[in-house]
């Protein structure tokens, strides 16, 4: 057993289609199931009064 773990740099909005793309791309080689997609979106910078 094989478990990959692929970072793709696209908007988050696209997860569903890659992770679909990859999954059938990996299937000619055997069973093939998706465990976990994460979205991670960019944070922007805050500024936090009185933390120390």
């Amino acid at each position: 057993m094989l478990i990959i773990t692929v970072r793709v740099d696209r908007p988050a909005g696209q997860a569903i289609g890659i992770k679909e793309q990859i999954a059938m791309d990996l299937e000619r080689y055997g069973d093939t199931h998706v465990l976990k997609v994460e979205e991670v979106t960019p944070e922007q910078l805050t500024l936090e009064e009185g933390k120390k």
